[in-house]
């Protein structure tokens, strides 16, 4: 088009251009702050020139498209970093929260174990027969059960909160998802060789942001679809099909919330990673379980550790003493896909080869085999069958089982209830055993009075428990606490052996007879303890170096105001009675603490790196896709300007025309 016509369709085609231009750049305005919105810009090109009289002249301008500014590296850069960061603060708070819960049951729980020990067990120590020490133990002991206790709750409880929060976690995520699948149909729909809905685009990028948030995803460009998969595969959303996750039971674990797909109940919590969802399960097996387990431990170390010297002793009445606590049982949880209705239970039978490590059993048909789940790595067990009944022990834990069949699949988790069910179950005062089981003493007992005429220089220890009797002369046919005496049957000096028998007095009775070298180290006597706890035996010492026969030595069951055994209970507070003797009860949860505090650290340090990497990575996309105000401004007047000159080329135009219309009505 040439002439008159030619300027002002062209000016008009400029107008246009310069008035789409302007609604675009009021639109980048007005979106400044939208999260995810992605700046829009024009793209314009000149319109195929037309020829007259040998030449080519202009048609004018088209807008062609309006365009995104994107990066599909910086975009996924974003996503990434969001997952990264997302995870890593959920990790945060749960632990913090965690480092708080420990922290403050750190001073409640060593106060409570201090003052059962030194305000509690020493006391008696110090006055076996008093009453009010007594009953000041076992208020120590109750408030002790309870601060124990209470921390095994509130993990507990802990463990709960992560299950629930995982629930609402797979809710954003399949209300993510399904929108995510619904924006592909519609942008595939609305999408042409040279237009896309940009604001259907940035929305899917948003809804994906926000899906990165909660979980770790990989995206998969397919056309002019996103194919959104979890970092370790698995699909959440394939063109127009989203695939919704859904809360399950742990197979061996019904008060643990797995994840899994809706479809067909597949377990995916152990490849799950990044985002909220990754950071609970992440708390969950490394933080949280551990600590339950450990307390557990202690717990348990702690009850068996003072009921085990507890059954040592003897009481106000003379009895060996019972049970001062209870702690929580072994946990043994079958697999749901098991096919038998095995019968399968556990004891805790040495506290002091408890790793707080949990394991998995397997049953072949034959024989069973351990796995460390901490550790993956197989762990030595013994198997021994009778009636029916198979034992398995292996790591302190002892495990009776019937019925299994091949295939069967068992969790043993040895200290995961130790402390939540831990409790005092001594409430009598005069129960306590502060009493040694035996007072040795030089003569032998008449009529209840004890009479030394003894000659020579020979002396029986005190003794003290031993779980074996390794080449010791064993008393049989009575248990402790049974009064005993210990006559030489010949006399002689150092460097001679001498013969003695075991009675009880007023007894002719030989319960068991040896010899003793003057001079040596002795001869070891060991009486066997009728009951486990504490099983093993009280063992005493016969040595000297002058001997004359008839001398007698006597075994008396400790009275109220001996306290040699609460003596023992005292020493527990600092005895290493964990990891194979290695480690104290105080210094167990000292560690525990440590552990925790340490992980908290490097959650915050991990926090704060992904903080910074994640900022980083939204500069960058915001470098490329945010909207710039002083940018804008100038294209506002940019276009300004071009619509206000094609508008004054309008009216030449007009005005020419105008003139033309005058001239040729005045011709």
């Amino acid at each position: 088009m040439s002439g008159v016509s030619g300027l002002v369709s062209n000016a008009l085609t400029g107008l246009e251009a310069a008035l789409n231009a302007l609604q675009v750049t009021g639109n980048n305005i007005s979106n400044v702050n939208t999260p995810g919105y992605s700046r829009e810009q024009v793209v314009q090109s000149t319109q195929p020139a037309s020829a007259y009289g040998g030449l080519y002249l202009g048609n004018g301008t088209d807008l062609t498209t309006v365009t995104r500014s994107y990066s599909n590296f910086v975009q996924t850069q974003v996503w990434s970093t969001t997952s990264s960061v997302s995870g890593a603060n959920t990790l945060n708070s749960e632990l913090q929260s965690l480092v708080n819960l420990v922290s403050g049951n750190q001073s409640g729980l060593s106060t409570s174990i201090n003052q059962f020990f030194a305000s509690g067990v020493a006391q008696v120590a110090a006055n076996p027969s008093d009453i009010p020490s007594r009953q000041a133990m076992v208020s120590q002991a109750q408030t002790l059960a309870q601060t124990l206790g209470n921390a095994g709750a509130q993990l507990q409880s802990e463990s709960s909160g992560v299950n629930q929060q995982i629930g609402q976690s797979i809710t954003s995520i399949n209300s993510l998802t399904r929108q995510i699948a619904q924006l592909n149909v519609q942008i595939n729909s609305m999408t042409t060789s040279t237009n896309n809905p940009n604001t259907l685009l940035d929305q899917r990028d948003q809804l994906i942001t926000q899906l990165s948030g909660q979980l770790g995803v990989s995206v998969l460009q397919q056309g002019n679809s996103l194919n959104v998969f979890t970092n370790s595969g698995q699909v959440l959303v394939a063109g127009s099909q989203s695939y919704a996750l859904t809360t399950a039971n742990n197979p061996y674990d019904p008060s643990q919330t797995e994840v899994a797909y809706a479809s067909n109940g597949a377990i995916l919590s152990p490849s799950l990673q990044g985002g909220t969802l990754g950071g609970l399960l992440q708390f969950r097996s490394q933080v949280l379980q551990p600590a339950q387990d450990s307390l557990g431990r202690i717990a348990d170390a702690l009850a068996q550790s003072m009921n085990q010297q507890q059954a040592q002793g003897l009481d106000m009445n003379g009895n060996l003493g019972g049970p001062m606590f209870a702690s929580g049982p072994v946990l043994v949880l079958a697999n749901s896909a098991n096919t038998s209705g095995a019968t399968i239970s556990g004891s805790i039978v040495d506290a002091n080869q408890l790793s707080g490590d949990n394991y998995r059993l397997k049953f072949d048909g034959t024989n069973w085999s351990a796995t460390d789940l901490n550790t993956g790595q197989a762990t030595s067990l013994t198997q021994t069958s009778s009636g029916g009944v198979t034992t398995l022990s292996f790591g302190g834990v002892q495990i009776n089982v019937s019925g299994a069949s091949a295939g069967n699949n068992f969790e043993v988790l040895p200290t995961r209830l130790g402390a939540v069910n831990f409790r005092s179950v001594l409430t009598d005062p005069k129960a306590i055993a502060a009493a040694s089981p035996y007072v040795s003493s030089s003569g032998q007992m008449v009529s209840g009075s004890l009479q030394n005429s003894n000659l020579g220089n020979l002396a029986l220890s005190s003794g003290q428990y031993a779980s074996g009797s390794a080449g010791a002369i064993v008393v049989g046919g009575v248990s402790v606490p049974t009064a005993l005496q210990v006559t030489l049957t010949s006399g002689g000096t150092s460097g001679s052996s001498v013969g003695f028998i075991v009675t009880q007095p007023g007894s002719s009775t030989v319960l068991a007879s040896g010899s003793v070298s003057l001079g040596g180290s002795g001869t070891t006597l060991d009486i066997a303890y009728g009951s486990t706890p504490p099983g093993g035996y009280w063992s005493v010492n016969l040595s000297g170096n002058l001997a004359v026969s008839g001398d007698a030595f006597s075994l008396s069951p400790g009275g109220p105001g001996n306290g040699g055994n609460a003596q023992g209970m005292a020493a527990l507070q600092s005895a290493d009675t964990l990891s194979n003797g290695t480690l104290s009860l105080q210094g167990a949860y000292t560690q525990m603490v440590g552990q925790v505090a340490s992980q908290g650290n490097q959650a915050q340090s991990a926090l704060s790196a992904a903080t910074a990497v994640a900022q980083q990575a939204t500069a960058a996309q915001q470098s490329v896709s945010g909207v710039n105000l002083d940018q804008e401004a100038a294209r506002l007047m940019q276009y300004q300007q071009a619509y206000q000159a094609a508008a004054t080329a309008i009216q030449i135009g007009g005005s020419l025309f105008q003139s033309l219309i005058t001239a040729v009505q005045s011709a």
